[in-house]
């Protein structure tokens, strides 16, 4: 059911101070174009897009989801991840950090949202 998925940034380091990359991990699944479609979500006819900062909260998140054959987790560096949420800027307005696996997405939860430009403004400036 879960499948593993790996990104160039798995291993990635930054080169100047030896420091982890910045990593994200998403639920995706590989379309039929080749492009790893993500899993969102809808509030208010705008997608959301969860976001998770390991792994475990990814598969937790998941595995709480009957969404089907094809999804996995995978890791996304930020170059990445900015590359995608371009890509898929009419489908996702929406972030949504490290939801709880197996609650269901109630208002409380998604008044801590995220617009999705502002986080890739947060991606660029780091």
């Amino acid at each position: 059911m879960i499948e593993e998925g790996k990104g160039a940034g798995e291993e990635a380091s930054w080169p100047s101070c030896g420091l982890p990359a910045c990593v994200h991990y998403l639920i995706t699944r590989r379309e039929v174009t080749g492009f790893e479609a993500p899993y969102t979500f809808f509030r208010c006819g705008e997608g959301v897009l969860p976001l998770f900062c390991s792994r475990e909260a990814a598969r937790s998140f998941l595995a709480s989801r009957a969404l089907g054959e094809g999804w996995h987790v995978r890791v996304f560096s930020v170059g990445e991840l900015i590359s995608l949420l371009f890509a898929f800027h009419e489908r996702v307005a929406w972030i949504s950090f490290s939801p709880l696996p197996g609650h269901q997405l109630i208002e409380d939860a998604l008044s801590h949202l995220t617009s999705r430009d502002s986080f890739i403004e947060s991606l660029v400036v780091r």
